[in-house]
């Protein structure tokens, strides 16, 4: 009996400094990078950001500008994602250039952590926050990553129509086929402006035919792609792909291109 009891003691001990020292580590609670700081930058906070900026820089002196503009793409960003506002407060870093950007990180810019967004100023407004706000969808995504590059582009507030540019493809004889683009090593060798183009609109006509939910469903299906659209949009690939044609020329209709104007790509060419 006696050792019964000891044992007892000696359990509710080691029960109660493992509570303490889970209270101490936080246990059950996600750890997220602290803020970075870095030697001459200062800091102005708005509402869900606070950002950081090398002193003297351009956007430092027209930070109230660029922190507006952010709580709007913040909202409209999460409306169109079906997400909540993230609660937690955003650090916002603003790298002059992509240089020094990765010199402070050891990543490119734009780069995101759990409550961090770096950005290197050569990417579009919108891409650093569509980044940081994909990742806070939390579904597990295929290896489809024609939607996620569709998904950063069509967000990225660079005010370009994707559905005209995919449209225009056809008419310069640089249209990237859907097989193409579905199939990642294919599609990481197409030059990077234009199946960027095209990406977008389809992520786009997806989202606006059929809903942002179903294109969450298409990320996360384990089928092939001609499988999930059958499943999901009730067409098999060929008609999927037509009928997104057909939606983006909606939007181009009318519109005589100059084939001048579209710079080339040659990105990621093996010409």
């Amino acid at each position: 009996m006696n050792n019964f009891r000891t044992d007892v003691k000696k359990g509710a001990l080691l029960l109660a400094v493992g509570l303490v020292l889970c209270g101490l580590a936080g246990c059950g609670e996600k750890k997220v990078e602290p803020p970075r700081q870095y030697s001459g930058w200062q800091k102005y906070s708005y509402k869900h950001f606070v950002y950081h900026f090398p002193a003297d820089s351009y956007w430092g002196k027209n930070i109230e500008r660029l922190s507006s503009a952010y709580e709007r793409y913040l909202s409209e960003m999460c409306s169109f994602l079906a997400i909540e506002i993230p609660k937690d407060t955003i650090h916002f870093y603003i790298h002059d250039n992509p240089s020094s950007g990765k010199e402070l990180t050891g990543h490119d810019p734009p780069y995101v952590t759990d409550n961090q967004i770096h950005w290197g100023r050569r990417s579009a407004f919108g891409v650093p926050l569509a980044m940081f706000l994909v990742n806070k969808m939390r579904i597990r995504m295929t290896d489809f990553q024609v939607l996620y590059d569709g998904l950063i582009t069509l967000l990225d507030y660079s005010q370009s129509d994707y559905h005209h540019l995919t449209s225009s493809l056809f008419e310069i004889e640089r249209y990237i086929p859907l097989d193409t683009l579905i199939d990642n090593e294919s599609f990481a060798r197409a030059g990077e402006k234009y199946r960027s183009w095209e990406a977008a609109s389809m992520v786009a006509y997806i989202a606006y035919t059929y809903g942002i939910n179903r294109f969450k469903m298409l990320w996360q299906s384990t089928a092939s792609f001609d499988r999930s659209v059958q499943e999901l949009f009730g067409a098999d690939q060929e008609t999927f792909e037509k009928e997104w044609h057909e939606f983006a020329l909606q939007y181009y209709k009318g519109i005589n291109i100059r084939t001048d104007v579209v710079p080339p790509d040659t990105t990621n060419s093996d010409d």
